[in-house]
């Protein structure tokens, strides 16, 4: 595995974490029964984790389809693939 893979890998399981860790938060604070905005507000930052994860992935999944499309077949279908799963990344 080249470092920067590793590297990402590593990132990507920073942020998981991390929404993992902000997901517990959003629990506890419906346990407590905290206001409704303070929980959107903490809603909204997972989901903003999350598309910034999905986006990181992406790029990954990209680089990897154009430097090394014989792994993945024929370099046109590689492209059309990594289009086509870039095309459902959140915005």
């Amino acid at each position: 595995m080249a470092q920067d893979a590793k590297d990402a890998k590593a990132e990507m399981l920073r942020r998981l974490r991390r929404i993992e860790g902000q997901t517990r938060g959003v629990q506890k604070m419906v346990e407590e029964e905290r206001s409704c905005a303070e929980v959107l507000h903490q809603l909204t930052a997972i989901n903003e984790a999350v598309r910034s994860a999905s986006r990181l992935l992406a790029e990954q999944y990209a680089l990897e389809c154009l430097q090394a499309p014989s792994k993945r077949g024929k370099s046109r279908a590689a492209i059309a693939d990594m289009l086509d799963v870039i095309a459902r990344v959140p915005r």
